[in-house]
């Protein structure tokens, strides 16, 4: 009887054929456990035949697995388990045996097959089991991790021992038992079936022992048992629905593939991925996920077997998902990097390679930015493994030059990144500059020039050779053919070569023979040349050839086995190797021993190296190269040297804009790649190394770390043999920094270096060095040198104050000595250095450490004051003034009494100017006087920081201090106190509360407020008595007209003006005529700064000037404007000025001519709309003005302005507001061109159904606009946006909606088709119409107002029929009879003007006053509506009665109403009485 492998378990129930085996019965529980506890013993001694004899029992437990308790469970295991190994080892004897019994074979295979099936399906049931989620796992979760096992059972270790039995049993020559010797199927998908089943869990692969038994299952089905196909649709299935088995299922196949030889496998799978639907693949993104892996794993691990089959995956790259398309890629990189790269590759692998790398190529360009950067992170891999050809890689560098461009992040990341590892793995050489490599190039190419005209000659000479060559080439294919055809005629007269004969002999034979027509004797003498010198002359080039070709027919011998041509082809080849040599012969041509292709790149640097140094060692000389292509191999690697480092250089300035882009990983990877630039040379790389200084500001810590990095790298390390040189070189580094760098690097650098000071990385010897070069102790360091050692010192004391405080006598002796009188730079450096003795920032009130001051007759300050006094009149030198500035604030900060020494430098410098008049000068210079003015402005603005600033921080730190001991007094008499003593209950509650510190704080601050408003520049005092002057000086700009005066008083009178409210109040309108009139555009660029700074101190002032300051936004100075932008920018941001309806000026900057302009005013806005809803506060103001036709600001500009400020509004209740308020402004729209703009705001918004429902219900608004096809056209769009959004409720009001706008334009272009017809119409009647006479003159008159009522809107209709129309369809009509009306009542009243047009209607951004905001546009609606609607017959009574209350209101009929209910009604009053005056003449008439 025949045991049947079912499908299932009900298969062994019910016979499925004859003689087949079926289970009888299937036993309960009960009694189950009886059988398997029996069996225990027996299987001791009768081994696996008990399994066979009690099959029903063991089916009967996977029956009732669930049901039976963990005791029975692994008694039957383990009783599986003893009798697999005693089948093993009985089967292992028994297989040995060379004739078997067909019975004894029947019964081993069917236990074979029984034992295996219930261990395969016990199996699954304890691994269904361990799936299965328990509480204890779950609780164990936050916990320690346990060994998890099912029931009691520890079924991690009993899953290794089952598939090692597995194992054991499979490496049995099984088949044996089947006839014939082949494994039936249904036993192989058992055992792997359950192989699978424990793939899906991710527990088994983190067991190595499991892991390694469970792949060499696996192996022996895929190599014995024919497995391969089944297998691969099965592992792809499982990569398919489970993540983690990529990367062990690529390390099973590389086991199956290098352990068990079985390579078929992967070309089965590689296969089976290239059938694939591609758009399956792309809707399943998950499983593309897993096969995207496994490939890129596989490659990685086995490259080699991979590569045959890798053209079935190549169709990948054109479909639909990128995540497919991304392993694929990485398989074609893998491939590349590992196995077809390097020396040695037929010409097979490199056209597959080329081929490869041209996908690679091409996929950097891919439409998704995933496989972007994920091509650019092959190359970069390519680049760092060095296997990129070299051919190829100018080609690489410039598709990675473009890719800085791309919008994806990511892919600017991995450009980045392969520029900087091709810039340091460059084939070319350590230093890159431009400028060298190509004056290099320039002298090897003359070089090569001059080697080259003998060559040319002979190449005239040769051009006739060329032709009769080829007459001799069909010549000698038709003589060779001969000779191979008929072999026998020709071996009579064959050619022997005696031995005392040479190869030149024997060639200039040959070519005798060529020149003779002899074609036969020179082909027979070249084959016996051939054989006598075979490695020698013009056939040792052959030789590469020959062994190339052996190569490539060892090869084609594996892969052909079609032999029928190669006889052809061999001759082929022969002939065209004997024309070759011939022709040489023939030509007289010389044939290189080595080429430039074939020389590697160690040999080419050498060459290059030589060629440049004129140094030939005897390695260059090894090279067997002659002269001529030497210089040839060295000019075209110079050539491609300098191709590769311009590329490099038109990187530069797009990684420049990267530093400051708002993503960090372009910032990160910009400084790295400036710092392997900068390192190698190139071209403007410094320009970056400059640029990212400012990014030791930047928030971003990893930015912060990444920039101090940088400069620790490139200026911190450097070689040299002893500490002092090292830190010399440092200095020099620091100094070359600082040399040609802006104010804002200076700060940055400034920023850095406290960075190194802080970290104590700066050598205490790098300050020693610095304070020698300081005082001219060094040799080969001038004075420039000397200036930026004491920058570095003043920068360096920012961190560290003792450092400039230690050596202040130094500072004084040489930086304000003898040297400074003559360098006021020196002097003004040292001022800056002196000055951190007042430490960084403001002084602090809570500090209990007395600020530093020095005594008024310090050295200091007398040696400061002579400098300045004796280089007044030093006119050539233009530093003195911001000398001046330096030297005022160190007298301020650490002078004693700092107004005493001020005011005696100034009368100093008064004296030496009238001194100087007295001389012989009449009249002062202007230089001398702006210099006079300037010190004196700053000591005014210097001595209000004095008071306002550190006079009142010391006044409270005093305080503070007074009022720490107080407490501390108090504290001590509290507890010593008695019971006797008496406090005062108010001096109690005021300690309590902290008033009496409030109040003095107070009283402190009123005190310093009185002094700067009455005793700095008003009263009896020195700046007080010189303000008259400035003022003066400032009023009469003709007469003194010199530039930096001007300047300068300008800006001494906005500092005196700083300091005191009345004498900025004074002299407001003085300064505002300066920033206006004023025709230098520097000055009135610092009068705004200053103005900016009025503001801040007295903003009631300065407020009903702001109108002044916007219209400095129009001025035609960029400077000026730029000044304005920013300083209007500070104040609104800082709430000092309040948002009017001048911000449409800020809003036109938006469209500057000046790009940094535009930039700025973008970034206002920008700023703006962080605080709250300001932005659509102000949106109706900047609309309404801005769509002013009186403006004139052009379409294209209104478009831009506002679509960028409409980004803004992102609040959908602020966009249904907006919608109601634009709608409304159609009716005091006063053009067509107003309308579309209008239109066009509103298709600007972002749409939901309140907003859709808000433009339906004020259809009424801008119905009469919608002819417009502009109009309509934004309307259009506003439609096509909300149908993506409209409910399936709201859809039937939509489409009525959208009908009615199309009703509303059809009839509009009908009516205005009309309107253009009755027009031409008239024109042609009064055309025609023939002279009046006197009396039809009369008549005419008499007839006018019925006429052109009838014509008012140029066709002759009756009233009657314009009445019968609706509203809606008619206002224009209305309109047009109303207007007619109104001009003609105008024209009746002589002397009486006529009145302009209304101004714009501005309207409020509160959304509850529309109604009042639009009274003029209802107004004209109901006028309209009363014109419509009104009779044809009025009393009499009532047009008198309205002419005389138009007469009372003194109004004219042609007047325009103002706002308000009194208007409202008089203006409906006018409209009537002017319909009914024109139907009282219609009556006569």
């Amino acid at each position: 009887m025949e045991f049947v492998i079912p499908l299932n378990q009900k298969g062994l129930l019910e016979p499925s054929g004859t003689n087949q085996y079926v289970v009888d019965e299937v036993f309960p529980v009960r009694q189950l456990t009886e059988i398997i506890i029996s069996c225990r013993s027996a299987v001791r001694s009768r081994g696996y035949q008990v399994v066979v004899d009690n099959f029903d029992a063991f089916f009967s437990l996977l029956r009732n697995f669930n049901n039976l308790g963990s005791e029975v469970r692994e008694e039957a295991w383990d009783i599986l388990l003893t009798g697999a190994l005693s089948l093993i080892s009985n089967l292992s004897t028994f297989l040995e045996e060379v004739d078997i019994d067909p019975t004894d074979k029947g019964s081993k295979r069917n236990a074979v097959k029984m034992l295996t099936y219930l261990l395969c399906q016990m199996a699954d049931a304890f691994e269904a089991e361990t799936s299965k989620p328990s509480i204890d796992i779950a609780t164990s979760k936050r916990g320690k991790s346990k060994k998890k096992t099912v029931a009691g059972t520890d079924w991690e270790s009993e899953r290794a021992n089952f598939l090692e039995t597995m194992v054991k049993i499979l490496q049995l020559e099984i088949n044996r038992l089947w006839e014939p010797p082949v494994v039936e199927e249904e036993f192989v998908n058992l055992v792997s079936g359950s192989c699978y089943k424990m793939l899906e869990n991710p527990e088994v692969m983190k067991n190595k022992v499991t892991k390694d038994n469970l792949v060499h299952v696996l192996a022996i089905l895929v190599k014995r048992y024919n497995h391969a196909l089944s297998a691969s649709v099965k592992l792809l299935l499982l990569l398919q629905h489970f993540e983690h088995l990529t990367i062990p299922l690529a390390q099973a196949i590389q086991t199956i593939v290098t352990v068990f030889g079985v390579k078929s496998i992967v070309g089965e799978i590689i296969r089976e991925l290239g059938r694939m639907d591609q758009q399956d693949l792309a809707r399943d993104n998950s499983g593309t996920r897993g096969y995207a892996g496994f490939i890129s794993e596989l490659s990685d691990l086995i490259p080699d077997a991979i590569l045959p089959s890798i053209s079935l995956l190549l169709i990948h790259l054109d479909g639909e998902s990128y995540t497919m398309r991304n392993g694929v890629l990485t398989a074609l990189g893998n491939i590349v990097c590992k196995v077809l790269s390097g020396d040695g590759l037929t010409d097979k692998s490199r056209i597959t390679r080329d081929q490869l790398l041209d996908k690679l190529e091409d996929h950097i360009h891919d439409v998704n930015a995933f496989c972007r950067s994920k091509a650019l992170q092959i190359w970069l891999m390519l680049c760092q493994h060095r296997a990129i050809p070299l051919a190829r890689q100018q080609v690489v560098l410039e598709l990675t030059v473009g890719r800085l461009y791309d919008k994806s992040s990511l892919v600017r990341k991995f450009a980045i990144q392969l520029l900087t590892a091709l810039l340091t793995s460059n084939p070319f050489a350590a230093k890159l500059p431009v400028s060298e490599l190509e004056s290099s190039l320039e002298k090897e190419k003359e070089k090569l020039a001059a080697l080259i005209p003998q060559n040319e000659k002979e190449n005239g000479i040769n051009e006739d050779k060329m032709v009769e060559w080829k007459n001799l080439e069909e010549q000698l294919k038709k003589i060779y053919n001969e000779v191979i055809n008929n072999p026998e005629n020709t071996q009579e007269s064959s050619v022997e070569i005696s031995e005392d004969r040479s190869l030149e002999s024997v060639t200039e034979e040959i070519k005798t023979h060529l020149t003779e027509c002899n074609f036969l004797k020179a082909i027979q003498l070249l084959q016996a040349a051939k054989e006598c010198w075979s490695d020698e002359g013009i056939f040792a080039a052959d030789i590469g050839s020959k062994q190339q070709r052996g190569k490539e027919d060892e090869e084609g011998e594996e892969d052909d086995n079609d032999d029928g041509d190669d006889g052809d082809d061999d001759a082929d080849k022969e002939l065209s190797e004997i024309l070759k040599i011939l022709k040489v012969i023939y030509m007289g041509e010389s044939v290189p021993k080595a080429g430039f292709e074939e020389l590697d790149i160690e040999s080419l640097q050498r060459l290059a190296e030589a060629g440049l140094t004129g140094n030939t060692n005897t390695e260059v000389e090894n090279i067997t190269v002659s002269e001529v292509t030497k210089q040839q191999v060295l000019t075209q690697y110079l050539q491609d040297c300098v191709n590769f480092a311009k590329l490099v250089q038109k990187a530069v300035p797009i990684l420049c804009e990267l530093l400051v882009s708002k993503t960090n990983s372009d910032v990160l990877e910009a400084v790295s790649f400036f710092v392997s630039a900068f390192e190698f040379g190139v071209t403007s790389s410094h320009e970056g190394v400059r640029k990212m200084m400012v990014l030791v500001w930047s928030k971003e810590q990893a930015v912060k770390e990444a920039v101090v990095n940088a400069y620790r790298r490139l200026y911190l390390n450097p070689d040299g043999p002893t500490e002092r040189a090292r830190c010399l070189h440092i200095v020099r580094n620091l100094m070359a920094l600082m040399f040609g760098a802006t104010i804002g690097q200076m700060t940055s650098l400034e920023e850095l270096i406290c960075e190194f000071v802080r970290s104590k990385e700066l050598p205490k010897q790098v300050f020693q060095l610095l304070w020698e070069i300081f005082t001219g102790k060094h040799p080969d360091m001038g004075d420039m040198e000397s200036r930026a050692a004491l920058k570095l010192l003043g920068m360096a004391a920012g961190a560290d104050m003792d450092l400039v405080h230690s050596n202040t006598e130094v500072l004084v002796t040489v930086g304000l000595g003898e040297r400074a009188k003559d360098d006021f730079l020196l002097a003004r450096d040292t001022c800056v250095t002196l000055l951190k003795l007042g430490g960084s920032g403001k002084p602090k009130a809570s500090s209990k450490t007395e600020p530093l001051r020095f005594p008024s007759d310090h050295r200091m300050f007398t040696q400061l004051a002579d400098i300045l006094v004796t280089g007044l009149t030093k006119t050539e030198d233009n530093h003195w003034l911001p000398l001046a500035e330096q030297a005022v604030k160190v007298i301020f900060l650490l002078g004693e009494h700092p107004e005493v020494i001020v005011s005696d430098i100034i009368k100093r410098l008064a004296l030496t100017i009238m001194e100087d008049q007295e001389n012989g000068s009449s009249v002062c210079p202007a230089p001398v006087m702006s210099r006079f003015l300037g010190i004196v402005g700053h000591t005014a603005l210097q001595m209000l920081m004095f008071l306002d600033v550190y006079l009142l921080t010391e006044l409270k730190r005093r305080n503070n201090i007074r009022e720490g001991e107080k407490n501390k007094e108090e504290k001590k008499r509290v507890g010593s106190k008695s019971k006797n003593d008496e406090v005062s209950e108010e001096g109690d509650i005021e300690d309590e509360m902290g008033l009496t510190g409030a109040s003095a704080e107070d009283a402190e601050a009123e005190f310093i407020r009185k002094i700067c408003e009455t005793d700095i520049v008003n009263g009896p005092n020195l700046l007080a008595a010189i303000e008259p002057l400035v003022v003066h000086i400032c009023s009469n700009p003709s007469k003194y007209s010199d530039p930096s005066l001007q300047a300068t008083s300008s800006l001494t009178l906005a500092k005196f003006m700083l300091v005191s409210s009345e004498t900025c109040e004074k002299h407001l309108q003085l300064l505002f005529t300066i920033l206006e009139r004023v025709p230098q555009p520097h000055i009135r660029a610092n009068t705004i700064i200053a103005i900016g700074d009025l503001t801040f101190r007295f903003p009631n002032l300065i407020e009903p000037w702001t109108p002044n300051l916007y219209a400095r936004l129009r001025d035609p100075s960029v400077l000026v404007r730029k000044n304005t932008l920013l300083v209007l920018t500070h104040l609104i941001l800082n709430d000092m000025v309040k948002v009017k309806g001048q911000i449409s000026e800020m809003a036109t900057c938006i469209v500057d001519s000046e790009e940094r302009l535009a930039a700025l005013a973008k970034l206002f806005f920008f700023e703006l709309s962080k605080k709250g809803n300001a932005i659509y506060n102000i949106m109706p103001d900047i609309i309404s003005r801005l769509s002013d036709p009186d403006i004139g600001l052009p379409e294209d500009q209104f478009r831009t302005i506002l679509r960028y400020l409409f980004a803004f509004i992102q609040k959908d209740r602020q966009a249904e507001a907006l919608v109601e308020k634009l709608c409304h402004r159609f009716r005091a729209s006063r053009s067509e061109q107003q309308s579309r703009e209008l239109a066009y705001c509103l298709s600007l918004l972002n749409y939901n159904d309140k907003s859709v429902r808000k433009l339906q219900e004020n259809l009424a608004c801008y119905a009469e606009k919608l002819s417009d096809k502009e109009v309509y056209g934004c309307f259009t769009s506003i439609l096509s946006k909300s149908k993506k959004f409209i409910k399936q409720e709201s859809k039937a009001l939509f489409d009525d909606f959208e009908a009615k706008l199309l009703e509303c334009h059809q009839k509009g272009v009908a009516d205005e088709v009309t309107a253009d017809k009755a027009n031409k119409a008239s024109a042609a009647a009064k055309a025609t119409k023939p002279a009046k006479t006197p009396a039809r003159k009369i008549q005419s008159a008499v007839e006018t107002p019925t006429t052109q009522e009838k014509t008012s809107n140029g066709a002759a209709t009756t009233g009657r029929k314009r009445r019968n129309r609706k509203a809606l369809q008619t206002p224009k009509d209305s309109q047009n009879a109303l207007d007619a009306s109104v001009e003609k009542s105008q024209s009746s009243k002589k002397g009486r003007p006529k009145h302009k047009v209304p101004a714009p209607i501005l309207f409020s951004s509160d959304e509850d006053s529309d109604d009042d905001v639009f009274a003029p546009s209802q107004l004209k609606e109901n006028a309209e509506k009363e014109v419509n609607q009104s009779g044809d017959e009025l009393p009499d009574s009532d047009t008198s009665e309205k002419r005389e209350s138009l007469e009372k209101e003194n109004l004219s009929p042609g007047d325009t109403p103002q706002t308000g209910k009194s208007t409202s009604k008089r203006h409906r009053q006018r409209v009537k009485t002017l319909k009914e005056r024109n139907q009282g003449r219609k009556l006569e008439t």
